[in-house]
């Protein structure tokens, strides 16, 4: 026992002297590494680093950028002149930020290397070599070389399936000689695609036509209607492509027919998204904002109308243009800031615009209404417009534009709200001595005689005994119109009513009247 005691014990110890003698060697290791670097440092004079990985990968037409860092940490200064080999080809472009730099001693400068691709490159592997010629200033004859090795894969856009004599692109030609070459797959997939085409468009669409016109909605119907030619164009156009693939044709030659294809793709798309716009989108909201009382839907839909016209074109535009190559960011920015101007030019036309939405919003009038002027006119809405509003003068006969910036800011009473009935009065003076009784009597049977004048108890003519007058006794009745259209004919009628009932009961109307006393005053001439 005190054997194997003593035999595990200096096992221990052993081991323990081992990881003691790692860590000291390690340590050491650790720190001779600085020294090393300084060592490598002084035997090459400019240091080199990558900033990006020398094995990339991108598409046809994009660009691929590699980055070094270039570090002088010698005592003199250096040039450096950077080349690229192999040179520039017809389908890619490479150039750098800076083919000659000067670095002087602790100076770091960075070289950027960009490789430009053409749309129709094919798919390529290509490999270059960076040369960075290195030359001492004060000693032209020390020179010397650092090459740095890059590798850009290129994955074609156009064509990538082009050549392979499959049947549809996707199987493999098993028709017998002579239709087993690339010409017979060319010629069978064809004809399989017009097949297909028209089998879609008189077989396969009078039925689906006779199923949607069993259901009671229309919405099924005018969809099909519509994308019905689009689906054709768009099988027939693929079918066409996919069948020309099959050739053995010149990549640039492809390229040019898918560019068409593409850009014949988007036009159909366009123009199909338009006739769902307008025609499925635009025709509910049409019918919904015939149902509303709302006037605003039956101005933002005209609006978003004409918007759609606008947009959905602008749209498919610029997605040509993003096809051709054109670099579309730019185009959007530029879009960007001459909308900008746009709006500074047309503040009064945006002001106007938003100064209608908050009317058709807000609604304190609609179409309809009579509404009471600041100067006293009253008008009636005839139009409440995105940028003006248009009144009818129901005294002059005249239509009146205003914007409405201007009538949003203006103190406008609607006399048709809460409902129509109005609310009028007329005053008349009388003769002192008259009975004021009888007055009231008579003002009272004028206004209850007329048919225009409410007469239910909450509602009801009331008479008013106003004020002394300097010659006359003034009397008011109050009196509700049924509607606000008879307030002037209601009005006149009462007016004449009451004279004509004065007169037989021998009221007087006094004219305005003063009395004068003259005082004479007598001289005493007896006093002088």
């Amino acid at each position: 026992m005190e054997t194997r005691k003593r035999e595990k014990r200096s096992k221990l110890i052993r081991n323990f002297n081992r990881i003691v003698l790692m860590a000291i060697f390690g340590i050491a290791i650790i720190s001779l590494l600085p020294c090393a670097f300084l060592l490598a440092s002084a035997s090459q004079p400019i240091n080199i680093f990558s900033m990006d990985s020398h094995d990339q990968q991108i598409n046809a037409g994009e660009s691929a950028s590699y980055r070094w860092v270039l570090f002088n940490n010698a005592s003199s200064a250096y040039l450096i002149h950077v080349s690229i080999n192999p040179p520039t080809d017809k389908d890619w472009h490479a150039s750098f930020n800076k083919d000659f730099i000067t670095l002087s001693p602790d100076q770091d400068e960075t070289i950027i290397l960009n490789i430009t691709t053409s749309k129709t490159m094919g798919t390529k592997d290509l490999s270059f070599v960076v040369v960075f010629n290195v030359t001492e200033m004060s000693e032209p004859t020390n020179t010397y070389q650092i090459t740095q090795n890059i590798h850009l894969k290129i994955l074609s856009l156009f064509g990538t399936r082009a050549g392979e004599n499959k049947l549809f692109g996707i199987w493999d030609n098993f028709l017998p000689p002579p239709l087993d070459t690339n010409y017979g797959a060319f010629t069978f997939t064809l004809i399989g695609w017009i097949v297909i085409a028209l089998f879609i468009a008189f077989i396969i669409d009078p039925i689906v036509h006779r199923l949607t016109r069993k259901t009671k909605t229309e919405l099924d119907d005018r969809l099909l209607k519509i994308i019905h030619g689009p689906l054709f164009a768009i099988i027939v156009l693929y079918g066409i492509v996919n069948s020309l693939e099959i050739l053995n044709i010149p990549i640039d030659i492809i390229a040019t027919i898918e560019l068409i294809y593409s850009i014949s793709m988007v036009i159909i798309i366009v123009w199909l998204s338009y006739r769902i716009y307008d025609n499925i989108l635009i025709y509910y909201a049409k019918s919904f904002a015939k149902k509303t009382e709302m006037e605003i839907d039956d101005v933002l839909v005209p609006l978003f109308e004409k918007i759609g016209m606008i947009i959905i074109p602008l749209l498919g535009f610029t997605a040509v243009l993003h096809i051709l190559g054109f670099d579309v960011t730019v185009i959007i920015a530029g879009v960007g800031v001459l909308g900008l101007v746009i709006g500074l030019a047309a503040q009064s036309t945006l002001s106007n615009l938003f100064a209608g939405l908050q009317l058709l919003v807000d609604r304190p009038f609609k179409v309809g209404d009579l509404i009471l002027m600041e100067d006293g006119e009253v008008c009636e809405v005839r139009k409440i417009g995105m940028r003006s509003i248009t009144l009818y003068d129901i005294f002059k006969h005249s239509n009146i534009i205003i914007p409405n910036n201007e009538i949003a800011n203006k103190k406008i009473i609607n006399i048709v709200q809460p409902d129509r009935r109005y609310k009028r009065s007329v005053t008349v003076g009388v003769a002192y001595g008259t009975d004021v009784k009888k007055v009231e009597s008579i003002l009272l049977q004028a206004a209850l005689e007329h048919p225009n004048v409410l007469k239910d108890e909450e509602h009801a003519p009331v008479v008013r005994f106003e004020d002394f007058g300097d010659s006359a006794l003034i009397f008011t009745i109050y009196f509700w119109v049924d509607d606000v259209r008879n307030q002037w004919k209601t009005t006149s009628d009462i007016r004449k009513k009451i004279d004509e009932k004065f007169r037989e009961a021998g009221i007087e109307i006094p004219f305005p009247q003063r009395t004068v006393w003259l005082r004479q005053i007598e001289k005493d001439a007896q006093t002088k």
